[in-house]
């Protein structure tokens, strides 16, 4: 919703909502759920997958990473630490 976006300073009217949480990955150990909706990492918005894929590159992987997210109960800023996939 646009005053999400407004809230959470992100100007970008697109996102990248959760449609799922894998069981201990490293988003759901930061607390990401089901229906959450990223709207940027580190500052940076994410307008779609591609962009999420992208700002979650190598150079991320064992550091602390901010997502800013919107949920029904208001915006959080949720840090995850991207681990490489196996």
């Amino acid at each position: 919703p646009r005053r999400a976006a407004l809230l959470s300073q992100v100007s970008s009217s697109t996102a990248v909502r959760l449609r799922s949480v894998e069981t201990n990955s490293p988003a759901a150990r930061a607390g990401l759920k089901e229906g959450d909706i990223i709207a940027a990492i580190d500052g940076r918005p994410v307008t779609g997958v591609d962009d999420l894929v992208r700002l979650l590159d190598a150079e991320r992987i064992g550091r602390e990473t901010l997502c800013t997210v919107v949920r029904r109960s208001g915006i959080a800023q949720v840090t995850v630490m991207p681990v490489a996939r196996s």
